[in-house]
């Protein structure tokens, strides 16, 4: 049965509910296990909009409080004290945040989908896709826009019974969600998604200062860098024994403000107009991005002012002047929105939706991060893990050299060349060492020889050496890779480290599959047979790449959320202790987490913070021991 509470003179008559009081709710729920939640809001923003209904239920009744007219915090001690189920969790927790009420005991429906479907890419997570996955019910979700419009106008018997329904089925759901849960033993990375979403969904809240004053002077610097690189290109044209005959500059004339024009009229950003370049040069490549464009990079002065010319235009593009519109006019800062379960099982975060910005795209120099800044008489404490996935593979594959070398804290890409050179390779042999260590951070990520040929800039033959070398110096770690993704192949997933073991999906082996059934009906050696091989090598392919890659970098996921659990209780307790907001999170970057603190706290916090952080992530390690670098300022730095 449906209930409503609000102020019943308001709203129409209609056989679908029965108006109540509150006390009657609260009483219908004081000895429930669970109870299923949601809210209907005005918007996305919990700093501009408001919550306008609360719905409370389970399978058999369901109580929609409109909470413009009852005062929300009436069920603060039945919401921060019972077991919540919620879908998208994340969302209701900031709006619940903004009416001081802080959710702590969570089962997010949403979260355990992607959990349990992490790998299968448009799969369908909203409430209707499990509703009609788990439940075969289609739930009618047209009517949520229209909570949007509402001011004081009251709801409609449709919208009462829209709001109810969302909180009829999450139990059904979550109790056929637990059986797959058991089924893939999952419940470990479960629980931890469900304690994660809340430190997200804190950086979301807090956000980060962002100085427009000097995003802006970045932004001219950067465009005036654009300008003079297009100038570059203009010249090497000009000058050039081939290019010069084909492209005339026009006579140059200046005008009233000393402006001078360009010399030639060429769109360098045309893919088309860059193609005919590159042929008139004499090279016919497969397309004009940049990956291909890297391969001919040191063969003509075009090419390296090219690539510097779309890396600065891809600044421009994205961290211009018009990223100045990302920040909150209520609150002055910044706020960016994640997705908590990639395939990996990593984090990402932005979305066009919401208005919110990509962080973890922020151009690594200090010139962009430096803007974004803490408030007076506060600290930005900065933690990341030093070397996180080499120790993953290190601990993981048992190679002693890397597990000795990364204990005794020694320059890991150092030994790597040593061994792979058979001679003591330094610092001081940048080349070799940085060969080293380009296939010690490319090998997790199924880095092959062409990739590394194209990322070095380095014959495919050299390339095939220097994987060989590899391989014969670090037997035990390439044969772990190996195993890793064969085993990604049979199974058809991947598994991370224990006490996780979150589980990443291949779905398109099955497509693989299917087709090489399928390449008996065709003559071998036919056109039709080797489209069909091509397909299913590149399926399978991709699938060892990813086998190899997964187990490491999904554990690194998975600590880094340990860490942001338990660096969110750090917090809690300070906050706790000093009776006031002293501690913030703020950011956070696949393996670093980023604290607002405090001055006088600071120093202690990074302490305490840190031990975190290597505690978390000797859950997953045995045999290397976990890293952090620590940094202190007053400004995001690399």
């Amino acid at each position: 049965m449906i209930y409503f509470i609000g102020n019943n003179e308001l709203v129409e008559n209609s056989i679908l509910y029965k108006t109540c009081d509150v006390e009657t709710c609260l009483n219908y729920f004081k000895d429930k296990d669970w109870i299923e939640v949601d809210t209907e809001t005005g918007g996305k923003d919990p700093h501009t909009k408001k919550i306008f209904s609360l719905q409370l239920g389970d399978t058999f009744n369901q109580y929609v409080i409109d909470v413009r007219f009852i005062d929300i915090l009436l069920f603060k001690e039945l919401l921060e004290n019972k077991n919540l189920i919620l879908h998208n969790a994340k969302f209701d927790y900031k709006f619940f945040k903004k009416a001081n009420i802080i959710i702590e005991h969570v089962y997010d429906t949403m979260l355990a989908e992607c959990v349990i479907y992490c790998g299968y890419e448009k799969f369908g997570y909203a409430l209707n896709n499990l509703c009609k996955r788990y439940l075969d019910i289609n739930l009618d979700k047209t009517t949520r826009q229209e909570f949007f419009k509402l001011e004081g106008q009251p709801f409609t018997a449709k919208q009462i019974e829209y709001a109810a329904l969302d909180v009829a089925y999450l139990s059904l759901i979550k109790n056929k969600q637990e059986e797959l849960i058991k089924e893939y033993d999952l419940t470990y990375c479960v629980n931890l998604e469900n304690e994660a979403f809340k430190a997200l969904a804190d950086i979301e809240y807090n956000g980060m200062y962002l100085d427009a004053s000097q995003w802006e002077y970045n932004t001219s610097k950067t465009q005036k860098e654009l300008d003079d690189t297009q100038i570059l290109l203009d010249n090497i044209i000009i000058t050039d024994s081939i290019l010069s005959s084909i492209y005339k500059p026009k006579v140059i004339q200046t005008n009233l403000f000393d402006f001078k024009e360009r010399e030639l009229k060429i769109n360098y950003s045309s893919p088309k107009q860059m193609e005919t370049i590159f042929k008139q040069l004499g090279y016919n490549l497969e397309s004009t991005g940049d990956r291909e464009l890297q391969k001919i990079a040191s063969k003509h002065p075009f090419f390296a002012s090219l690539i510097n010319f779309r890396e600065l235009s891809k600044v421009i593009s994205t961290y211009g002047e018009g990223f100045l519109k990302y920040i909150n006019k209520t609150t002055g800062k910044v706020h960016t929105s994640f997705w908590s379960v990639l395939a990996t099982g990593r984090v990402s975060s932005g979305s066009k939706f919401d208005n919110a910005p990509n962080l973890q795209n922020i151009p690594a120099d200090n010139k962009f991060r430096n803007c974004f800044k803490v408030k007076k008489g506060f600290k930005w404490v900065s933690i990341d893990y030093s070397g996180q996935e080499l120790r993953l593979m290190a601990d993981a594959s048992g190679e002693e050299g890397f597990i000795d070398v990364l204990n005794r804290g020694e320059d890991l890409h150092c030994y790597a060349g040593s061994m792979m050179f058979k001679k003591t390779i330094t610092k001081a042999d940048k080349d070799l060492r940085n060969k080293a260590k380009t296939i010690n951070f490319g090998k997790p990520y199924g880095m092959g020889p062409p990739k590394l040929a194209d990322t070095l800039s380095i014959s495919l033959e050299e390339a095939n050496n220097l994987f060989e070398e590899y391989g014969k110096a670090f037997p035990v770690l390439n044969n772990w890779l190996k195993k890793q993704s064969q085993l990604a192949k049979k199974n058809m997933y991947s598994v991370t480290f224990s006490p996780c073991k979150r589980r990443r999906w291949y779905p398109e082996m099955q497509e693989a599959k299917n087709l090489r059934k399928n390449i008996d009906k065709y003559e071998k050696g036919s056109l039709e047979a080797k489209a069909l091989w091509k397909q299913i090598l590149t399926i399978e392919g991709q699938v060892e790449r990813n086998g190899g890659n997964s187990p490491i970098q999904g554990s690194g996921a998975d600590i880094t959320k340990e860490a942001l659990i338990e660096i969110r209780n750090l917090i809690k307790k300070y906050n706790s202790n000093y009776t006031l907001d002293v501690a913030y999170l703020i950011c956070t970057v696949h393996d670093a987490i980023d604290v607002e603190v405090k001055e006088d706290l600071a120093d202690q916090f990074s302490k305490d913070m840190a031990k975190i952080m290597i505690d978390c992530g000797n859950k997953y390690v045995t045999k290397v021991r976990m890293e952090v670098d620590i940094t202190i300022t007053d400004c995001w730095s690399k």
